[in-house]
This record gives C-alpha cells, structure tokens and sequence, in this order.
C-alpha cells in the first residue's frame, strides 16, 4: 500500500492493472519474467542478509510462536525458485488456450478458453518467497496481484515485491500489475476481504485458526493452504530396507515444512521386529517418538502418545506412532486425522496401493515414496502458492493454471435455435 492509500484505493488500482496483465503478450510475459529473475540475482546478498536479519529477530522472540526456519529465505531456495521463473518464462502462455473443441450436431463449435481471473489477493504468513513467486504466477496467468506477507518478514516481502515492480517498469509496463499492502495492521486484510471493491479470488496460507476466519469472513473466493497432517503407513507387505529411507527423509529432511510426516502408521506384523528398528534409528537421528501401546513396548524411548498427538502438525522433529491391523484401519486414522495434504502407502502389493490411492482423501497420495515431493517444482508445474487442501477450483500444489478460469467459446455460421 503507498503511503497515504486505503485498501480500497489498492483495489481499484489493481484492478485498472488488471486490464493491461490480461492483454499482455507472450513475448512482453517472458521478458518481465527474465527481468525478475535478473535482478533477484543482482540484489541476491541484499535480500538474504534483510531476510536473515529478521528471521533472528523473530527467533530472539520466544511469544512469536512460529518456527523462525519458516521466514529464513534459504539461498538454495531462492535460487532453484530463480530457476523456476526463468522456466516459467519459457513455457508456453496458458492465456486464451482452447480445450475441448467438439463441432455439435447443430454445426456449432464449442471449445472452453482459459482466461485471466483479474485481480488476486494473495495473503500469506512467514515464506517471504511467495511475495516473488505471488508476482510471476500473476505476471504469466495475465492477472493482478495485491500481496500482503507476514509482518515478520516486513522488509524482505518489499525488497522482493519492489524486484517484480521494478522489472514492470524496465520492460514499460504497469507496476500495479504487482502491488503490496504494507499495512502490519491486521485490520487491513480484513478490509481487502470484506470490502465493496471486489477482488476475484483470494489465496491464503497459515495457520489454520487464521485460514479458517478467513473463510467465514471474506466476501470473496478463499483458495486456502491447508495444514500438513501427514502421514507415512508401512505395509505388511512392504520393502523395509526403502520403508526406512522413505521414512528417514519424510521426516527428517526438513521437519518445518507442510509436506513433512507428522504420523508413522506402521502393520501389526512389523511391532516386534522392524518397528524397534526403526524407531531406534529415527531415535538416533534426533527425533522425538510418542506412539501408542504397542509402540511404547517397542522401543523405550518412545513416550504415549495422547489424542491431540494424533491430530497434531509438529512441524518440528517429532513423530507420532500408531501400529495399526491394516491398510483399512490406515485409511481410517487418516479420515480422522488428517489434513487432505500429502499420505503415503509403501507396500509391494497391488492391491493395497489401489485401495489406498482411491480411499485416501487427500490432495496427494503416494505409493512408496516420500511425502516431501509435494511441491509444484517437482511436480513440473514450476513456481507456486502453496497446496490447496480444498476440493473445488484447484486442489495440490497451486501454479498458473490454477489462477485462470475457463469460459465457453461457440463459433457459428448463422445458426439459430430453433428447438424450445
């Protein structure tokens, strides 16, 4: 927000960019696109020694309440998303693409055309970085963005929005295009939300008590990521030496993130034998273990686990246990405590793999592999603005395609309707 604005100024002002985001051309796209990734490249130590500085400050905090790892802005990170915009760039415009062209009894053409959707309100906590991706979804699906990040990360999400609006302006384009509400007042985001100038479609990520207000209150489409509840089950009939890998990394390869295994559900057949094993070395590797009574017999380490253990995002180095009869009883935690973010089933056997596939009601189900795939970049979608938990729109990780709509497209050559 510029000094002096009210959010509802913002709005207007976004949605007058939203006209020339929609009329943009392939070639203006790419080169906007390149010029982001450019200068994020030529202001990377700025970037990172701003972002480090708050992410120690927010870790000072002991009353924050959020993992500090989840505002540091890992330069691995920020390269690879780097990457990915240049990819993006590259890749083939989605705006005005037609699907489904079918020629009807009645001579007409009829085809669905993907659109722009016009101005989002992308509203996120902690993850500085989805101020840069937020820009160059937008940029590609040919809309408008109004971004408001955490107030943990104030000066990162501008440094980062002010990349995106500066390479608007070297490539003669609107700014607004990307704009940011820089109010820390929370009161604003419930302005954008609830106000008499609409927005098209509001993304948003955090925490779940938050989301969830969110959703009762705006006046507008809530596109929310959801929480990662997630969870790895071990098949009676499941290859233990990749069983343990899988696990390991579901686990350990970073804890903070939504896609990481809050919850090992392991077959009664395993209790005696590799469950020890295995919760000697996740022991070992530094990992906290509450589990169930058969869990607690297995390894003395292991604390009991309580109801809200089941339900809990640890997003930390700690794992919940429960040995379970089967791959039903599996599918049943799971209904009960999970998230619709990201399961896993490792077994050998067919059967289970379909069943689990099909019965588990989440946004990403995996047989034999890590939960930690989930994430638009190794799914082949690119940048993106978290994963959708929803079931309606766009559900998975969130890339350009997901912040467009269709509509109907009918070629004629006279015809008229003459049936009632």
């Amino acid at each position: 927000m510029s000094a002096g604005t009210t959010t509802a100024q913002d709005v207007r002002a976004a949605r007058v960019a939203s006209r020339g985001a929609g009329d943009l051309t392939p070639r203006d796209k790419q080169r906007v696109l390149r010029r982001i990734a450019e200068l994020t490249e030529a202001r990377l130590d700025d970037i990172l020694a701003r972002n480090k500085a708050e992410a120690d400050a927010l870790a000072s905090r002991s009353d924050s309440g959020r993992p500090a790892g989840r505002a540091l802005l890992r330069p691995a990170r920020l390269e690879r998303i780097v990457r990915g915009i240049r990819d993006l760039a590259d890749a083939d415009d989605p705006a005005g693409a037609v699907r489904d062209l079918s020629r009807q009894a009645n001579g007409l053409l009829v085809g669905r055309m993907r659109v722009p959707l016009g101005v989002l309100a992308v509203i996120y906590e902690s993850r500085p970085e989805v101020t840069l991706e937020s820009a160059a979804l937008a940029i590609k699906s040919g809309n408008a963005v109004l971004l408001r990040g955490s107030g943990d990360c104030p000066d990162t999400n501008g440094v980062l929005a002010d990349v995106a609006r500066d390479a608007l302006r070297a490539e003669g384009l609107d700014p607004d295009i990307v704009r940011q509400l820089e109010s820390p007042d929370r009161s604003a985001i419930w302005d954008l939300v609830t106000g008499d100038e609409p927005v098209d479609l509001v993304v948003a990520r955090g925490g779940e008590g938050f989301l969830a207000e969110l959703r009762e209150r705006s006046r507008y489409p809530v596109l929310s990521s959801g929480g990662g509840n997630c969870h790895v089950y071990v098949d009676e009939e499941a290859d233990l030496d990749a069983a343990s890998r899988i696990v390991a990394n579901a686990k350990l390869s970073d804890p903070s993130m939504c896609n990481a295994v809050e919850t090992l559900l392991v077959h009664a057949s395993h209790a005696d034998d590799y469950l020890p094993r295995l919760l000697g070395e996740l022991s070992d590797a530094g990992v906290e273990l509450r589990g169930c009574e058969a869990s607690v017999r297995a390894h003395p380490l292991v604390k009991p686990a309580t109801e809200e253990d089941w339900a809990t995002e640890y997003l930390a180095p700690v794992l919940a246990v429960r040995v379970v009869p089967g791959v039903e009883q599996a599918i049943a935690h799971i209904a009960a405590y999970g998230t619709g973010h990201s399961e896993a089933i490792l077994t050998t056997r067919y059967e289970h793999a379909r069943r689990f596939q099909y019965a588990v009601d989440a946004a990403a189900v995996y047989v034999n592999a890590s939960t930690r795939f989930t994430y638009g970049y190794e799914f082949g979608t690119g940048p993106m603005l978290g994963i959708s938990t929803q079931k309606l729109h766009a559900r998975g990780p969130l890339g350009v395609r997901d912040l467009m709509a269709e509509k109907y497209v009918i070629s004629g050559d006279g015809q008229i309707r003459e049936t009632p």
